[in-house]
């Protein structure tokens, strides 16, 4: 062994310039792997904070009937389990919202100011969740800016049941375009009283510690209460959550590819290498090495250039990550949600890529290695003399 190592890093070193190319080759895949992988988790987990932020980690509603009459009841009941540390009351309607420019639909959101404030205090851009002793509502950010509205500005709210005039308390905006175009938030009593309501609610609000135990905590909650419609966040937003999931292997897949079409030049220069020194692997089996050294000193090579290819290619990867991380690309919001791309490295997807990288370092260096192994040495000594 110790004779196949030395025998492949003297080769290294002979051919230094070779070893650079194939050691940068696999680095520069790997860093762009690396760091591709680091925005796209990102990107997910600043999605799944913004669906986190304005959607229920349970939502529970009635399973016949329109309304949850005696929702306090519930909401005391499920506040019992230590896991959860929210339940509150939703009333959803649809209405119409009027200025003297534009009129458009709405979905309203009757909440407890209360609950909105500590569930959603890091969307408010201006204004308040609620002005005491007035009629106000909140509107999402592309919603007031397609009725140009402004906080102390006045609307009109059209519904089944009569018009009221409302005053715009604040602005939210969640970066999720679907809620900042459609939805308005209003104090509960004020959504019962311009649909002319009892103290009902269509929908209850459940937020715990660990979002990733709300299926557990849901299972329970339906078998408990079987005749509601439970329903999870992960449930809610399966398509999206399946749709970044598969992003993401299809990314670490493309780029993949990129590190295989270096490791094939690779595998290239080995097969090079085996067919120049066809005499002194001859020379090399005459005196007595067997198949196995030979194969054993051309696979080490290319394990060699594989760890030193990971290693710098990790380390570069990560100074990628943390330069973007302290100075992000900038990208226009309007058009994807966001104004910067995040950045977040998960030691997970370093593993994979450095595991991979080096079984595929191997698969390149085993054909080359295969084939000097095999070499006859009498033949190849008597084409040579």
């Amino acid at each position: 062994m110790q004779s196949a190592l030395f025998l492949a890093f003297k080769q290294l070193r002979t051919r230094w310039k070779q070893t650079l190319v194939s050691v940068l080759s696999v680095a520069v895949g790997v860093m762009i792997l690396t760091t591709a992988l680091a925005l796209t988790n990102g990107f997910e987990n600043d999605m799944v904070r913004k669906i986190l932020g304005t959607t229920p980690h349970i939502s529970i509603k009635p399973g016949v009937s329109d309304y949850l009459d005696e929702y306090s009841i519930l909401q005391q009941q499920v506040s019992r389990d230590n896991r959860v540390t929210a339940a509150f009351p939703v009333l959803r309607q649809q209405a119409l919202m009027s200025n003297p420019l534009h009129t458009t639909g709405t979905l309203l959101f009757g909440v407890p100011p209360e609950q909105a404030a500590r569930g959603m205090k890091d969307f408010l851009q201006k204004g308040a969740w609620q002005i005491d002793g007035e009629a106000s509502v909140v509107v999402g950010s592309e919603l007031a800016q397609k009725l140009q509205l402004f906080v102390g500005d006045s609307v009109q709210m059209i519904s089944k049941n009569g018009t009221s005039t409302f005053q715009v308390a604040g602005v939210f905006h969640s970066g999720l375009y679907e809620l900042d175009s459609r939805i308005a938030v209003m104090p509960l009593e004020q959504v019962q009283a311009l649909f002319q309501l009892d103290d009902v609610a269509n929908e209850l609000f459940v937020q715990v510690d660990k979002v990733f135990v709300a299926p557990e905590i849901a299972t329970v909650l339906q078998q408990q209460y079987p005749h509601y419609y439970i329903r999870t966040w992960m449930e809610t937003n399966r398509n999206l959550l399946s749709a970044m999931a598969l992003e993401k292997k299809v990314i670490f897949l493309v780029i993949l590819f990129i590190i295989v079409v270096a490791l094939v030049g690779i595998a290239n220069t080995q097969i090079m290498i085996v067919m120049e020194k066809t005499a002194d692997i001859a020379i090399l089996r005459a005196i007595g090495a067997s198949r196995r050294q030979i194969s054993r000193v051309f696979l080490v090579q290319g394990v060699a250039v594989g760890v030193i290819g990971v290693l710098l290619g990790s380390l570069l990867g990560v100074l990628a990550s943390g330069y973007l991380s302290f100075f992000p690309i900038r990208i226009p919001g309007e058009v994807y949600d966001l104004d910067y791309l995040p950045v977040k490295m998960l030691w997970q997807d370093f593993a994979w890529v450095a595991v991979s990288t080096l079984v595929l370092c191997v698969l390149a260096s085993f054909f080359p290695a295969r084939r000097a192994g095999r070499a006859d040495p009498m033949t190849t000594l008597r084409r040579h003399i």
